[in-house]
């Protein structure tokens, strides 16, 4: 059968990220949400945001929290703390705590909804290597489950700060003439959406998700911007320990006392990019949602439009 929003509990894990932001505004029609989160700070916010919904802040680096985490829950989306250093085992502890919940069909979950990434086969990147070891686990749990794979996203590029800028200039971390495959958040979310409500049509799916048509360059995502802002838009490469400490400070607010193996992870993932990229194809995302992905030069419209909105 497929979810009953009225009464089934719908856990989601990293409930602060972008992914969960992206997806949250579906669900008002979901009755029962708990939120996972780690910080007090995301834990205001999101009760703020969802008054209806249980925020929980906690430490998924446990076994316990992880089993408190599922009780009584009919449907998981697990979206693990990227770079994390324990990320692959978060997952399988997840996963671990579902597998007591669910019972062999007979307990209170239906389905594992995993979020991974596109090409979890690129071991040289670590926070790919440790996605594909939760998928493998997950695979072989005998969970109802599905694996969604996004590739990058195009909201992690700066539009709105670029259009605010009398000379804009977009740092790169990476070559900007190796080519990406890309996907919108929106769409994403509505993949989170359709798959969360349809559960049985996806059980046993893997899905790799990309709404480009073509592999665009970060250079020619930057002229289909300076286009849109009816100005050029200047492109500096960082050197590479600037690049990789933006990405730390991106994702922790600081640089020092990050764990050794996170600032690993970031740099293989900036050394892979900077001369291979992230290539996949759009059909299935289509094919999920049943209307074609939002192409780049769409996106960059509607985040333009966005902030004349707010001004």
């Amino acid at each position: 059968m497929p979810a009953d929003p009225t009464k089934d509990l719908l856990l989601i894990t990293s409930a602060s990220g972008k992914q969960a932001n992206a997806l949250l505004p579906l669900l008002s029609e979901w009755k029962n949400l708990r939120l996972a989160i780690k910080s007090s700070t995301s834990k205001d916010r999101l009760k703020k945001a969802y008054p209806h919904a249980e925020v929980i802040q906690t430490d998924l680096y446990s076994p316990t929290n992880c089993v408190n985490l599922l009780r009584d829950v009919n449907v998981a989306i697990h979206i693990g703390p990227s770079y994390h250093p324990h990320e692959a085992s978060i997952g399988k502890m997840m996963i671990d705590a579902a597998i007591s919940s669910y019972q062999a069909g007979y307990g209170t979950l239906k389905h594992f909804i995993l979020s991974s990434v596109l090409n979890s086969q690129l071991s040289k990147m670590l926070n790919h290597d440790c996605k594909k070891d939760v998928e493998e686990y997950i695979i072989e749990s005998d969970l109802p489950y599905t694996i969604l794979q996004p590739t990058t996203f195009m909201d992690n590029i700066p539009v709105q700060m670029l259009a605010g800028q009398d000379e804009p200039v977009f740092r790169a971390a990476w070559s900007t003439d190796v080519r990406f495959s890309m996907i919108a958040l929106s769409d994403l979310a509505e993949v989170f959406k359709t798959v969360l409500f349809e559960r049985e049509r996806h059980v046993f799916a893997q899905y790799p998700l990309v709404s480009t048509h073509e592999p665009l360059s970060f250079g020619e995502a930057m002229r289909i911007i300076g286009e849109n802002l009816d100005k050029e838009v200047q492109v500096e490469k960082l050197e590479y320990k600037q690049a990789v400490d933006g990405l730390l400070v991106r994702l922790y607010g600081k640089t020092e006392g990050v764990d050794p193996r996170s600032r690993d992870a970031a740099q293989r993932m900036i050394l892979f990019y900077d001369s291979r990229g992230l290539v996949g194809n759009a059909n299935v995302l289509e094919w999920v949602l049943g209307k074609k992905g939002v192409q780049f030069d769409e996106w960059v419209v509607g985040k333009l439009g966005e902030g004349k909105g707010k001004s």
